[in-house]
């Protein structure tokens, strides 16, 4: 089988294909543009798709094809390759840019020019004689001359021109702040500093609607942009020698939805070369599928990566034991150069936690449902991981309130480990499968294995243990390609440590962002959670009281002094003090209703958050 994608900086699509063509499942998941994420989170987006396509499927012979935005390098392409073959075993692996695919998809064996004009742009051609040419697509920083970020950026700095009394008044002001969720135009500068190229390229939309109602520094914007573009295709035609009637193949929002734009790109093109203007209607992992199926392993435009007969340098057995390749190590620096190091490669942990987020999705349900079943979440781990784990377990009862026996952690070594380095506890299978029958593990629980290497013996052991006891099982890992195997696989492409192999570093980091997310939003789903506020939390000392009657009044608005007042007739009860004010009833009551609404706020108060 094949797993075709396409991806780039805000989401990626995959394609199962059979051996006949046919397309037998689809699937969503993040960006995988490596430059935008970083290579391995990228490779790991894709891998984590892969496994999405084939869960339950026999595949003796697999194969990878992807197409991604931000990987033109070689180097890159046969990076992403090698982590993805690798993690998923796949017989051969191809990646590509995600414009040759379309470009060859749709022209065939003929010459032709794609040209792409959405949040970024690009003009990729070809001619008869396999020469290729590419021209723009660098990036916003370089200009992206064509692109809807371009018409965006020119509409924000007219409507500053109007503003300053450099340049004629126009309706943009009053609607592109809107459109970004601003009150005023003002504030598109604070906005500006953190705003993404995404974000800022949607404006396009606007400008286009306005410049449809007659306004004529809209269509400025539009025309201008349209003609940058049309002269990069024009020098594509002329430079390829693509002759007359050369085909012109359009791509991209501002191409596809945005009439004005692509009448002004013509008109412009006409007035150089005679061209015909042609749609893609093969784009997305089908044309990422279409072109490989025409073009063999030799094609100078993709690299490949294959498991026969491939001598591979010899690599760390999990990518956490690696080194970092920074010019100078943490002993070469000063105090400020180490926090900046450090600060550094750990500003990249979110995007590799969002590369996962579909699979902490699965995660995050199968634990609320183990929650409102009646089960447990259980963690596992030793050293760093199996300490996250505990750590995770012991904070949900003061934060949600619920019993200490319904998220436990279990950690190699016993509680004598969370002090102390056993680290040799972790190599025990029996340990880890005499632990998991110590807690008598079922069907109603869902089992977290948490290894940093996703090799840990004591680990994997509980995991397969878990299987067979009929629970539902995670494992978080830093490793793409683990050798402990779940129902569920989160696996961070945190990389390598500044400190190789110390993983309480990146990896803890990357695995505490995971489990926060994993048990707040099985709590938050099961109930305990109500308007984003702790109202399952216990109101032991006098700190917490004082936020139990900020919740209660930030829910019920009695105010401060009659909260606590309800909260002290509820027995410092949150839920009963938010009934007793909000329904304006007795302390016997509310407790009845709370008992008759399965003890959670939400099924009495509301229903727009989603329950089990």
């Amino acid at each position: 089988m094949i797993v075709a994608m396409e991806g780039g900086a805000t989401h990626t699509r995959a394609g199962l294909y059979a051996e006949d063509g046919t397309c037998l499942a689809e699937a969503e998941s993040g960006p995988s543009n490596p430059v935008a994420c970083g290579t391995e989170t990228a490779a790991m987006t894709l891998v984590e798709l892969a496994r999405r396509l084939l869960a339950g499927r026999d595949v003796p012979r697999l194969e990878i094809w992807a197409g991604l935005a931000g990987a033109g390098a070689s180097a890159v392409q046969a990076s992403v390759a090698e982590i993805v073959g690798q993690a998923l075993g796949a017989a051969r692996v191809r990646i590509t840019t995600d414009l040759h695919p379309i470009l060859f998809a749709n022209a065939g064996p003929g010459s032709g020019a794609l040209v792409i004009a959405g949040t970024g742009s690009a003009v990729i051609a070809k001619n008869l004689h396999g020469r290729l040419l590419r021209i723009g697509g660098r990036g916003a920083l370089f200009g992206d001359d064509g692109s809807a970020y371009r018409v965006a950026v020119d509409a924000l700095r007219a409507c500053a021109e109007m503003v300053d009394g450099l340049g004629p008044e126009t309706a943009l002001i009053a609607q592109l702040p809107p459109a970004a969720g601003l009150g005023s135009f003002d504030e598109f500068v604070l906005w500006s500093g953190s705003a993404e190229k995404r974000a800022v390229a949607d404006l396009a939309r606007t400008v286009a609607e306005v410049a449809g109602d007659g306004d004529i520094v809209a269509r400025a914007c539009l025309d201008e942009q349209a003609r940058r573009l049309a002269a990069q295709a024009v020098a594509a035609v002329e430079q390829l020698h693509l002759g007359e009637g050369a085909r012109l193949f359009l791509h991209g929002s501002l191409l596809t939805e945005c009439g004005e734009f692509r009448e002004a790109f013509r008109q412009s093109v006409d007035q150089y070369v005679a061209a015909q203007f042609m749609d893609c209607p093969v784009t997305g992992h089908r044309a990422v599928y279409r072109a490989f199926c025409e073009t063999d392993d030799s094609a100078a435009w993709a690299s490949t990566w294959q498991a026969d007969g491939m001598t591979a340098p010899e690599t760390p057995s999990s990518p956490t034991e690696g080194k970092i390749s920074s010019v100078v190590t943490l002993d070469q620096l000063d105090a400020l150069g180490i926090v900046r190091l450090m600060n550094g490669v750990d500003a990249t942990l979110p995007a590799v936690v969002a590369a996962q987020e579909s699979v902490l999705a699965q995660a995050v349900e199968a634990a609320a449902a183990a929650i409102a079943g009646g089960g447990r979440i259980v963690y596992l781990g030793a050293g760093t991981s199996g300490r996250l784990g505990v750590l995770d377990a012991s904070e949900c009862p003061p934060t949600f309130g619920v019993s200490p026996s319904r998220v436990i952690g279990l950690i190699a070594g016993g509680e004598r480990a969370l002090r102390e380095s056993i680290e040799g506890e972790e190599d025990s299978r029996d340990a880890g499968i005499a632990d998991l029958d110590r807690v008598e593990a079922g069907p109603k629980d869902f089992v977290v294995g948490i290894a940093a290497s996703g090799s840990t013996p004591y680990v994997a052991a509980a995991l397969d243990r878990a299987k067979q006891r009929g629970c539902t099982t995670a494992l978080v890992c830093c490793n793409p390609a683990p050798a402990a195997q779940a129902d569920i696989m989160i696996c961070l492409a945190t990389g390598p440590e500044v400190l190789a192999g110390s993983t309480r570093l990146r990896a803890g980091t990357a695995t505490k962002m995971v489990l926060n997310i994993l048990s707040t939003g099985a709590m938050a789903l099961s109930g305990y959670v109500y308007h984003g506020l702790m109202v399952e939390m216990k109101p032991s000392n006098t700190k917490l009281r004082l936020r139990a009657a900020r919740i209660v009044d930030s829910i019920s608005g009695v105010g401060k002094a009659q909260a606590t007042e309800l909260l002290k007739a509820a027995n410092w009860s949150i839920p009963t003090a938010v009934v007793m004010a909000i329904k304006q009833v007795d302390y016997p009551t509310a407790t009845a209703l709370l008992r008759e609404g399965g003890s959670r706020l939400r099924s009495i108060l509301g229903k727009d958050t989603k329950r089990y």
